[in-house]
């Protein structure tokens, strides 16, 4: 499977682009704020054709840009059913704001250029329940229900290998796989984890309909028991591996 990582500019979240093949169809996962246009560079500079979004979670900073490339392609948006009312309320259910943005939310969106009037709901969408496998543009993913972070954050599984010719996020943006080789040798697996697992640590639970014993049910019954050797391909930040995650996550180490 070939991997396309893209930055958005709100909160630096990862957008990925999935292949078969690096051509022809493809799926988007999590377009955020201000990645549309570099989504479409990369789907024409590599001969792609869209057949779906998906969305990790309900966050606005995950699924902003979402409607525009599902009517510019004309896909719909999947996202797990019990985050699917966020995409009516973007602002309310993320840092429970009346009327539109406040606070550290605001002001990402005004750096990227964008104020809460320019958000546009997403009219195409398909919602899955836990377990559901999706079979999108040649690809089989699992999604994996993974409640904490929101009620419906999930976890995008792949079992393939990742190829050589990826482009993954590093520490400080997209590399191509062949500048950390490392980080993919030897898996078997791609696991895309939104705001569930990152390197290092893993996402709050501190938004409304987080939920830190949840999260901890998440990490143990699910996170915990996916292959080791599982590529992590986070939210935000750095790509990492399982195997590393469970050896020196301290969230993960000692479960």
């Amino acid at each position: 499977m070939h991997v396309e990582t893209l930055l958005a500019p709100v909160f630096g979240a990862n957008c990925y682009l999935l292949s078969a093949d690096g051509s022809g169809p493809c799926v988007i996962v999590d377009a955020g704020g201000g990645v549309a246009d570099d989504v479409h560079a990369t789907v024409v500079r590599r001969g792609l054709a869209p057949v779906a979004v998906l969305a990790t979670h309900g966050h606005l900073d995950h699924t902003w840009s979402a409607a525009e490339l599902g009517t510019r392609y004309g896909v719909p948006l999947w996202i797990h059913a019990d985050d699917a009312y966020r995409l009516a309320d973007p602002f309310g259910s993320l840092d429970g704001s009346t009327g539109g943005a406040s606070g550290p939310l605001a002001q990402a969106l005004a750096a990227a250029g964008f104020g809460p009037d320019q958000h546009v709901v997403p009219t195409d969408v398909s919602t899955f329940t836990a377990g559901q496998a999706l079979t999108l543009g040649g690809l089989t993913v699992r999604a994996v229900h993974a409640p904490g972070h929101t009620q419906g954050a999930t976890l995008f599984v792949v079992d393939e290998a990742v190829a050589p010719d990826s482009v993954l996020p590093g520490p400080q943006g997209p590399l191509p796989l062949a500048a950390r080789p490392g980080v993919a040798e030897g898996t078997v697996a791609v696991a895309l984890t939104g705001d569930v697992l990152f390197a290092g640590t893993i996402g709050r639970t501190d938004l409304p309909g987080g939920d830190m014993p949840q999260m901890t049910r998440t990490l143990t019954d699910v996170v915990s028991t996916l292959d080791p050797r599982t590529l992590v391909l986070p939210g935000h930040g750095p790509a990492t591996r399982l195997d590393v995650e469970l050896r020196t996550n301290p969230y993960l180490a000692r479960r």
